[in-house]
């Protein structure tokens, strides 16, 4: 992977009094950097431009987060909620997957970075402290690659021994990426989990541009072992084409074959959805993609799914093959209903049924 580097970066005015925006500057010498007073207006000038999206990539807007960094993630109505909550301090993506559902759901194309890390630390340890009795699982993976600027913001060096002090929250380090070095001499008290979103050589080849290759991100699982943290594995998309489901299960067993089953606190499973204005998107960004192409239905979320009896058989049958691989490890759902969680596992879902199946996250300190 080469290393995100912007054509162009831009500093919201203010944004400069904060550390974060001084530090990253200090990283990317020879760049140009332009001061903006409304990131609104500079967003709305990008629309306007022929490919927003990828030139939104190629630049950096350094900016304050207001208030909104720290949320639920969102639950559609009719899915199951595995109780994840997001903590935004990037949004947008260097990496360039065809499918990515970002390129539909942002409104603001620029890559972005708040730099007020200690204003949202500080409202996020408050509303911790307000819960005590709760125990939330947080990500940064939503809105971002959770590691792939890790490089220049350096957030691991600051969330990580955040979290180590929270007894009742977890961070989910969610990548396509190999950037982990800066892991490797934190000292994480066993509250971090780094995960990999993981798909067929295929898929990685053709539909996962600028993203790490599927043998560098397991040996990155491999050295994330050896330097104490758990780590998950998101099979998320699932995408259906001829031939899939073996080139699933040869995933899941090199993936089992090179990391050890007892120290994998996840293996999500979800299939291919995305906003209805996504297809066009792909479509023109990505024209020798043949996903647009692929049968779709709209789901009771507003999504676009396959037909509901191929995910209940691709979900069986993976599911099946985990448990012969590793079946202590927790297996869920992303973003499925009940009735598809009860078919493949023959259990209604519930908050005490995931959380068991996440095997009930305080369990991970052991």
């Amino acid at each position: 992977m080469k290393p995100y580097r912007p054509e162009k970066i831009y500093l919201e005015r203010g944004a400069e009094d904060f550390p974060g925006a001084g530090k990253i500057l200090s990283r990317l010498p020879g760049v140009p950097v332009e001061i903006v007073e409304d990131p609104r207006a500079l967003v709305a000038e990008f629309h306007r431009r022929p490919d927003p999206i990828g030139e939104g990539k190629r630049s950096l807007l350094l900016a304050r987060d207001r208030g909104r960094a720290f949320k639920p993630f969102p639950v559609p109505e009719g899915t199951v909620s595995c109780n994840f909550y997001s903590l935004h301090l990037v949004e947008g993506c260097d990496l360039e997957c065809s499918y990515c559902i970002l390129q539909a759901y942002l409104t603001n194309p620029l890559l972005t970075v708040y730099v007020n890390t200690d204003e949202i630390l500080g409202g996020l340890e408050k509303f911790l402290a307000a819960h005590p009795h709760e125990t939330f699982r947080i990500g940064t993976g939503q809105l971002a690659d959770s590691l792939s600027l890790d490089p220049l913001t350096a957030h691991t060096e600051t969330l990580v021994p955040f979290f180590a002090r929270q007894p009742n929250a977890f961070l989910e380090l969610k990548t396509k990426s190999v950037n982990i070095a800066r892991l490797q001499k934190l000292d994480s008290g066993a509250r971090t989990i780094v995960s990999w979103s993981m798909n067929t050589r295929r898929i990685q080849r053709e539909e996962e541009h600028k993203c790490a290759t599927i043998e560098e991100r397991i040996k990155a699982a491999r050295q994330c072992l050896e330097w104490g943290y758990r780590v998950g594995f998101h099979l998320d998309p699932l995408i259906d084409y001829e031939g899939c489901l073996k080139d699933y299960e040869e995933l899941l067993e090199m993936i089992f074959s090179e990391v050890r089953a007892d120290r994998i606190a996840w293996v999500s499973l979800g299939t291919l959805r995305f906003l209805p204005e996504l297809k066009s998107v792909m479509e023109r960004r990505f024209p020798r993609s043949p996903l647009p192409a692929a049968e779709w239905v709209r789901g009771l979320d507003g999504k676009m799914r396959y037909f509901k009896e191929r995910r209940i058989g691709l979900y069986s049958d993976l599911t099946k093959r985990l448990r012969q691989l590793a079946p202590e490890v927790p297996v869920y759902l992303c973003m499925e209903t009940g009735e598809v969680w009860r078919r493949v596992f023959g259990v209604e879902p519930n908050q005490s049924t995931i959380a068991e199946r996440l095997n009930c996250l305080p369990s991970l300190t052991s």
